[in-house]
């Protein structure tokens, strides 16, 4: 699947970062960024380093998360799906999300996939991990079947990936191979206390992240063309 990947990224692969980089600064992803050495320093900014520091701006966030970087979720899968599926992939697609004809339905299945999981997080971390594994492919059934409501879709993917959950986990879990020398490069600054060291670990992580992303999400549109989509009994709720 990661060859198949591979090949649907050609010609498309830097335009993907841009889009990929823009989702993470938007969806704050990117965290707030900042190393300094020397005098010299390097910082990528988020959404509230440019806003006032107050508890409306923490307020106007949390609306903003809710209602924005939610259904944001499932906009990022449908670019890279496109890229799976040999499309041509636009960053517009980001955009249909919140279309009047798509919003509702991807907001409340994007709010219902965060409570359940969430919910499932409070009992331990390993069945909430399970679950987000399990609703994973909750808006790429959404998007190839227009008549599935939220509910319908988290169920959905919940049966499909029955038996397929340690698939996608190994398949994912197969990517930390690309945080090997960061991971290095951590523990070598930890053991030897070393300031600049440790600039450099954070900006080697970053900058792997940014490029190994669009890679990873075509990944698993990849394993939903090859397993859920093509594989996949009819579909019976």
């Amino acid at each position: 699947m990661k060859k198949i990947a591979k090949q649907r990224l050609k010609g498309v692969y830097f335009y993907s970062v841009i889009v990929w980089l823009v989702y993470m600064f938007v969806t704050d992803q990117v965290g707030t960024y900042k190393t300094e050495y020397n005098g010299l320093g390097f910082s990528i900014p988020t959404i509230g380093d440019f806003l006032p520091d107050t508890i409306l701006v923490v307020l106007f966030l949390g609306l903003f998360y809710i209602f924005v970087v939610l259904p944001l979720m499932a906009s990022i899968q449908w670019f890279f799906l496109r890229v799976a599926d040999v499309q041509k992939a636009s960053w517009r697609e980001i955009l249909e999300v919140f279309m009047k004809q798509n919003y509702v339905r991807y907001f409340l299945a994007s709010l219902l996939i965060t409570i359940f999981t969430f919910l499932w997080s409070l009992l331990f971390i390993v069945p909430g991990i399970i679950k987000s594994f399990s609703y994973s492919q909750a808006f790429r059934l959404m998007r190839d079947n227009p008549d599935l409501t939220p509910l319908d879709a988290i169920n959905l993917s919940r049966k499909l990936m029955d038996g397929r959950k340690t698939d996608l986990f190994m398949l994912q879990l197969s990517f930390i191979v690309w945080f090997i020398i960061p991971l290095v490069l951590l523990i070598a600054a930890v053991i030897t206390e070393n300031i600049l060291l440790t600039r450099a670990t954070d900006i080697v992580f970053f900058v792997v992240l940014i490029f190994v992303g669009p890679y990873f999400h075509t990944t698993n549109a990849v394993f939903y063309v090859e397993e859920i989509r093509e594989r996949s009994e009819p579909l019976k709720l």
